[in-house]
């Protein structure tokens, strides 16, 4: 039936009786034939073509041809026609009106209103579902009655509307129909508008809460609240309120548990002393409530009616009482499992409402609900942390949110880890003491030192950048930013200022700069791009002097006093992490590290003064721009092109133009580079003469040689011939002139950030779990050691990396045996291709018999997992890019071959 051979067109023959339709039949003539078709297959396909037909025919062809095939099939034999048919009566209606104003409005009103009534009063239930979101839908596109140019009045489409709904409202043999008639008022309240609200919707729903079945009284209180809302506080105050309160105190206990669960909704329709004066007796009453479903749904709405509250003094006595009680109740009641997991939901905004001096009660259902058994509940805690520690202040969050947030980041359910990462950056806020910020720093170290998952990678890398802001942070930073520039300057060396820079610093240095390099070592492109974005939070956060603004520097003992935008010479500690970064990314063996360099230096340009990039970093990116690989070249194109327009923050930067001059050129010469020839063919980028050219660094051709004479240790300067860095450059190169300086401090970087629980007393004190590798000469990639004798290979899985992150480490003390790079064979890093086909395959049996039914010989199939792994990696990277003479490709297919 459906062969992947295509079937010959032929005619309709006579009957509609062929499923074969010409392929030269017109939009109209096809919708002809399969509106009236008696194959309910193509029936339904009519209906699905229909708003693609009605643009193809247009406005006058839709209405004389279409509309009458619609009202016939809104009474298909096929229920799956007529409830297929209603989901498009919205877009329809929107051609027609936008078509034709006028005429299509009336259209609208004369046609499909009367079509979508029809439909409602169907026995099957999900067609009149779909012909009351039908009506809603068409709600919106109608307009009340108006007075034409005749002087007549225009029929009122939302006039039809509600006579419509009104009917079905007085459906007496039909409870279904006034069920969804209930509904209706509800949804339509806000179209309808508030003079129709008061004067028949509100009257509707009052007299439906008296209805003899009990059904049409529980779908009534469950859609009290956006007509409360239209009416306005004083008619439902006056006429709502004591409907309502009929269904809270109603004889069946379905409508009760329904009027507690609409109770809050009403509430915040109504003023904050409106909510207490009038439906805090009802809250206590289905709290006790002789149905214990009813009084579950109480106890679950509590949390939220005292938020709703909004102030602890309008919170009733003994109610927050009673919602400590019911935490600690359902903890050791599994009946109340769901009861915990609102009173989670609802804790961060209990708490806010009460304030700081009901943390003593507070307390306990904090500890309970983030210990809680449910990961659900847990989760819910984690993600609202944060208002607690607002809530609570600095000194509580320190001593009680604080330990239990560092549980949280180390939960053994993702999701709740992946809700506690979120919330980092807003607890380093709410505790801006640097013992809080150490602590919840190092609980974030600790968690991250058994991460498997890399979509928790990825969330951490994304948190970077705010961790940075809530480091550097201070109470005191909006007086500085009112005064001008070079009070400012002065403020930042006070001594106050001073000290809370040096604690940020601290643990930026001891905590974030290694986990930024090892996020940007990734074994998966995604957490490389989210922490490479991440570059000048970093920066600004462990070298804030590097942030000064150039042109109001004060010249104080210690600045350099040159030309160069760099007023303060770099510091010892500045100086190695921007060596680091050249000589790990750009200059890296892998293309996929030095692709990592280019998004770091468009986060640079982006969010860092200028003189940052142009002084540090723009020559290693100028030499990228020239590299082997296909995919460094296109993605330096894509992220540097932006930047050199006449508005871009690069567009005055006359080396950098030069660069994208070259490589536009050479993308068209003896090896054609398409993609990066058509992306550079629209840049209008200004006339270079070929003495700039000329003047360009080229590729590196030897990447693993030593860095003299590159970025900020270049005696020429860093931009190039250009001698406006060449200050900069020799008092970069007089203070770390020797490769085992870098490699010492980068150790030590790496010793203070070991996690103290993972850190051994002797021989493992050297190997972080946040590892840096400052290689003078990057070494060939070391062979495997067979499973029996590797400790590598006995702690993973067979066949899987022994670490899922790849790319730079920390430098190992002498003991510590070597540990072989990770292999990224998948560029976009997500996982192996033979895991999906092998996963598709376990839960799709069809799929994995279709297959071997078309090979002949399922035993052609199996592929061994050695030789689907090479296959793979021989492919190269994303996008049929394959780099030339890699050494590194050829390792990684020899390791996994081994």
């Amino acid at each position: 039936m459906f062969s992947r051979t295509p079937a010959k067109p032929a005619t309709a023959r006579a009957g509609n009786e062929s499923v074969e339709i010409g392929e030269t039949l017109s939009a109209l003539e096809r919708a002809r034939h399969f509106g009236t078709s008696k194959l309910s297959l193509q029936r339904l396909v009519f209906v699905n073509e229909l708003v693609d037909t009605a643009h193809d025919i247009g406005f006058d062809a839709t209405v004389s041809q279409l509309l009458p095939l619609v009202q016939r099939l809104a009474s298909d034999p096929e229920v799956l026609v007529r409830q297929s048919l209603v989901a498009h009566f919205g877009d329809l209606a929107g051609f027609l009106i936008q078509s034709d104003p006028e005429n299509g409005y009336q259209k609208v009103v004369d046609d499909l209103l009367p079509t979508v009534a029809l439909l409602l009063s169907e026995k099957a239930a999900d067609v009149r579902q779909g012909a009351a979101d039908a009506l809603a839908t068409l709600a919106s596109h109608l307009r009340p009655g108006e007075i034409t140019e005749s002087g007549q009045r225009r029929k009122s489409g939302l006039t039809e509307v509600l006579m419509t709904v009104i009917e079905l409202a007085h459906s007496n043999d039909d409870e279904d129909a006034r069920s969804a008639a209930v509904q209706l008022l509800n949804s339509l309240a806000e179209a309808l508008g508030q003079d129709l609200c008061q004067s028949f919707v509100g009257i509707e729903l009052v007299a439906l809460c008296e209805d003899p079945s009990f059904r049409v009284r529980k779908a009534t209180a469950s859609n009290f609240a956006e007509v409360a809302r239209v009416m306005g506080e004083a008619t439902a105050l006056k006429r709502l309120v004591p409907a309502f309160s009929k269904l809270v105190h109603d004889a069946h206990w379905g409508v009760r548990k329904a009027a507690a669960e609409s109770l809050v909704p009403l509430a915040m329709t109504l003023s904050p002393e409106k909510r207490k004066e009038c439906l805090t007796s009802m809250v206590n009453d289905l709290l006790v409530d002789s149905s214990r479903w009813v009084r579950m749904s109480g106890l679950q709405q509590l949390g939220y009616f005292i938020a709703s509250l909004e102030v602890a003094d309008a919170v009733p006595e003994g109610m927050l009482l009673q919602y400590v009680e019911v935490v600690q109740q359902s903890k050791a009641n599994p009946d109340a499992a769901d009861i915990s997991y609102h009173c989670a939901y609802t804790f961060a905004a209990v708490t806010k409402a009460m304030g700081k001096a009901s943390w003593p009660s507070l307390k306990a259902p904090f500890v309970s609900l983030c210990t809680d058994v449910q990961a659900k509940t847990r989760k819910a805690m984690a993600a609202s942390v944060h208002i607690v520690a607002q809530a609570v202040g600095p000194e509580l969050t320190e001593a009680e949110v604080l330990p239990q947030f560092e549980a949280l980041l180390q939960d053994t359910q993702v999701e709740v880890r992946q809700a506690a990462l979120k919330n980092v950056a807003g607890i380093l806020r709410a505790a801006p003491g640097s013992s809080s910020h150490r602590a919840g720093l190092k609980a974030l170290q600790n968690g991250m030192g058994k991460v498997d998952n890399w979509r928790l990678r990825q969330l951490a890398a994304l948190q970077l950048g705010p961790i940075c802001a809530a480091l550097v942070e201070a109470p005191d930073d909006l007086e500085a930013s009112e005064q001008d520039s070079a009070e400012a300057a002065r403020a930042s060396r006070s001594p106050s200022k001073k000290g809370k820079s040096a604690a940020a610093k601290d643990l930026t240095w001891s905590v974030v700069v290694p986990l930024f390099l090892q996020l940007c070592g990734d074994a998966v492109a995604q957490v490389r791009d989210a922490a490479a974005k991440a570059a000048a939070g970093i920066l600004r956060a462990a070298a804030p002097e590097m942030f000064l603004n150039p042109g109001t520097c004060v010249q104080e003992e210690g600045c350099s006093g040159s030309s160069s935008g760099l007023q303060e010479p770099l510091q010892a500690g500045t100086n190695h992490l921007v060596r680091h970064l050249i000589r790990t990314f750009a200059r890296a063996r892998s293309f996929r590290n030095r692709m990592t360099y280019i998004r770091m230096c468009d986060a640079i340009i982006r969010e860092a003064p200028l003189h940052i990039f142009s002084e540090l970093f723009l020559r290693s990116l100028i030499r990228l721009g020239a590299d082997r690989v296909k995919n460094v070249r296109l993605l330096w194109a894509n992220t540097i092109l932006p930047h050199l327009r006449k508005v871009g923050r690069l567009g005055s930067d006359n080396l950098m133009i030069a660069a994208a001059t070259r490589l536009q050129q050479a993308s068209a010469k003896d090896n054609p580079d398409d993609e990066v020839a058509r992306l550079l063919a629209g840049a209008q980028l200004p006339a270079v003469s070929p003495e700039e050219l000329a003047a360009l660094p080229g590729p590196e051709s030897d990447l693993d040689d030593s860095d003299a004479g590159d970025g900020p240790l270049g005696t020429e300067g860093g931009t190039g011939d250009s001698s406006e860095c060449s200050d900069v450059g020799a008092a970069l190169l007089e203070q770390d002139a020797e490769d085992a300086t870098e490699e010492s401090f980068m150790s030590a970087l790496s010793d203070r950030a070991a996690p103290p629980a993972e850190q051994a007393p002797s021989q493992r004190e050297d190997a972080g779990a946040l590892q840096i590798e400052v290689p003078e000469e990057a070494p060939e990639a070391p062979k495997p050691a067979s499973p029996s004798g590797s400790a590598a290979s006995k702690a993973s899985p067979a066949g899987k990396p022994a670490s899922p992150t790849m790319g730079p480490q920390v430098p190992r003390s002498p003991q510590a045996p070597l540990t072989p790079p990770g292999h990224d064979a998948v560029e976009d890093g997500l996982v192996q291709q033979l895991e999906i086909e092998r996963e598709m395959d376990e839960t799709f049996s069809d799929r994995r018999l279709l297959a071997e039914a078309e090979a002949g010989n399922p035993a052609d199939l199996e592929l061994p997992e050695k030789e689907a792994y090479a296959s793979e990696a021989a492919s190269g990277p994303t996008g049929g890019y394959q780099e030339a003479a890699s050494d590194d490709s050829k390792d990684h297919a020899d390791d996994l071959l081994s």
